[in-house]
């Protein structure tokens, strides 16, 4: 392309040159015709006196012609290099930009065929490696790194030319190129690595002569940073920042992306092991009360088959026992059916479903319970309102089988824009960073099943315990995204 652009401008100077050639020719032609018509016929003059004189004019125009057409030669000459030296350059610059995004289509289609972050990170440094290599760093002294955040600190999850227990070192992120790129969300560069206040802890930085820190961020979410090293000097320009930026932003959609999926995998074995839980629970629910009941039923029914016979009166009492019993056994199935699909909170509300629950603990257990604003759970959507019985359900269970209370109270009330319930006991309280531990290693039980219940409609749980001064579990769900009204439109 170059060249061809060449061969045009020099086409073109040439075809300029002559056109002065023939203006000079020109020139000379009509200064004889001048000479001679003013000398012979105006001035009536011999030809061998004005002769001299037209030799000297045509001496001069000469001279002019030479000088001007040198110093047109040397202009085109100057103007043909500084142009074949642009496009040269801007050629370059497309072909590296051609490059570039070759480089990030195939990052992108990395990313569209994988939901592994550390293949997209291992692309990631590849590119940025190969784009330092073009500006003349050796790979063999090209140092890099990712480092994403565990806490508050940096670890590296993918690295180039690490060596000794680089791999072991974290970093807090808060000074040198490091810290700067990260509290700007820019890249940031040291033409001095060795002396960086966090980078010159890695063995692998110390023969660096300059480092570039890109940081890793998603809007106002920084998630870590990629760090470069070369052994020789480097000047970076405006196009390898946007290349850089460009391959972090892919980087984090990827990071994203990785943790969704496992967020997702997370999710669906969570599921799995609370239905495995919940059906091993009904099983045994199953086996030891109704089962057990029905069994009885038989049983009873057999004996008084024989005693129809011979003593009628002792039946009649035998079947008045299976009578209770088989009542008790009904009472049993539907109080399973009403965990299963509470019907009366589909068809009555939040706080009929509620007062529901607490008639069977107080026929069951004798335990004082009490509904305070049952009419505000009418504020919530059908959604929020299952999401909020199924919470309600499980702290009022757990205050009754482990509190030893002689009050529980639920009290549901408007505050603000939010619903509040608050489920509170007077009984003998714990110790609520053991119990978070135990069920945190259970998984899909307690308050972790209750918080993970309340993200679903973007509420927040807080549970408040003093050993020996009882328990409040505290529910706060926003009505401007599941109240009763949003649900009717």
């Amino acid at each position: 392309m170059v060249k061809g652009i060449a061969k045009l401008i020099t086409k073109e100077t040439t075809r300029q040159q002559w056109a002065l050639i023939g203006f000079f020719l020109l020139a000379f032609f009509v200064q004889g015709a001048a000479f001679y018509l003013v000398a012979s016929f105006l001035l009536n003059q011999p030809v061998r006196d004005w002769m001299p004189w037209f030799i000297i004019a045509s001496l001069v125009l000469l001279f002019i012609a030479i000088v001007v057409l040198s110093l047109a030669a040397n202009s085109d000459k100057r103007i043909t290099q500084a142009t074949q030296q642009f496009f040269t350059k801007e050629v370059g610059y497309l072909e590296m930009a051609n490059k570039r995004a070759q480089r990030l289509q195939a990052m992108a289609s990395t990313l569209r065929a994988t939901l592994s972050f550390e293949r997209v990170v291992e692309e990631a440094l590849d590119i940025c490696s190969m784009e330092l290599e073009e500006m003349g760093t050796p790979r063999q002294s090209l140092v890099a790194a990712v480092y994403l955040f565990r806490g508050q600190v940096l670890y590296p999850v993918a690295t180039r030319l690490f060596i000794g227990n680089d791999m072991e070192r974290v970093i807090p992120g808060r000074a040198g190129i490091v810290g700067q790129a990260l509290s700007e969300a820019e890249p940031a560069v040291t033409h001095d690595p060795r002396n960086d206040p966090e980078l010159s802890k890695f063995v692998a930085f110390q023969n660096c002569v300059t480092a570039v820190c890109i940081p890793l961020r998603a809007g106002f979410q920084i998630f870590g940073a990629m760090v470069f090293g070369s052994g020789t000097a480097v000047e970076l320009t405006e196009g390898h920042f946007e290349l850089f930026n460009a391959v972090g932003d892919q980087a984090v959609i990827a990071l994203q992306n990785a943790q969704l999926y496992q967020q997702l995998t997370a999710e669906k074995q969570r599921l799995i092991e609370a239905d495995e839980e919940a059906r091993k629970e009904l099983a045994r629910d199953l086996h030891d009360g109704p089962t057990q009941s029905i069994a009885a039923i038989a049983m009873r029914i057999n004996f008084i088959r024989s005693l129809i016979s011979r003593n009628p009166q002792q039946s009649l009492s035998e079947l008045e026992k299976v009578e209770e019993l088989a009542k008790r056994t009904v009472k049993e199935i539907r109080g399973m059916l009403f965990t299963l699909r509470p019907l009366v909170l589909e068809t009555q509300g939040l706080a009929a479903a509620i007062e529901t629950v607490m008639s069977r603990i107080r026929e069951a257990d004798g335990l004082n319970m009490r509904l305070v604003g049952g009419e505000n759970g009418d504020l919530l959507s059908e959604q929020a309102q299952s999401v909020v019985f199924s919470i309600v359900e499980e702290a009022v269970g757990n205050a009754r089988k482990y509190s030893q209370a002689k009050l529980i109270e639920v009290r549901l009330w408007k505050e603000d824009n939010l619903f509040v319930a608050r489920i509170q006991d007077d009984g003998i309280g714990f110790d609520t960073e053991e119990v978070n531990r135990d069920y945190s290693s259970r998984g899909s039980l307690g308050m972790v099943n209750m918080r993970e219940r309340a993200e679903r409609i973007d509420g927040s749980l807080r549970v408040e315990s003093v050993p020996g001064k009882g328990t409040a579990v505290t529910l706060v769900v926003p009505l401007a995204k599941h109240g009763s009204l949003i649900a009717a439109r």
